[in-house]
C-alpha cells in the first residue's frame, strides 16, 4: 500500500510513496517548503522527451493550473498517509 502526500485545501496529485517522503521530508521548512518541493515535482512532469507537441502543451496547461490553485490559499495544511 502506497503512501501519498494529502492537502486539505487542495486536491493534490497522487504521489509514489518515495515522492511523498522526500517532498514531506518529516515537514522540513514548514508548509512552505512543502509546497515548494511538491510544485517541484510536479513541474518534473515535463520533463522528457514528448511525442505530440499538443500533450506537452496540455501538460503545461495542467501544471501550471495546479500550480496556481495551491498558490490561491494562504496556507496549506499537509499530512502523509
Amino acid at each position: 500500500m502506497g503512501i501519498n502526500l494529502h492537502c486539505n485545501e487542495e486536491n493534490l496529485w497522487q504521489t509514489p510513496t518515495w515522492v511523498t517522503y522526500c517532498v514531506y521530508s518529516n515537514g522540513d521548512g514548514g508548509w512552505e517548503g512543502i509546497k515548494y518541493r511538491y510544485i517541484q515535482w510536479v513541474k518534473s512532469h515535463l520533463d522528457g522527451v514528448w511525442q505530440n507537441s499538443s500533450d506537452l502543451a496540455e501538460m503545461r496547461v495542467r501544471v501550471a493550473d495546479h500550480i496556481n490553485n495551491l498558490s490561491l490559499h494562504k496556507k496549506l495544511n499537509f499530512s502523509i498517509g
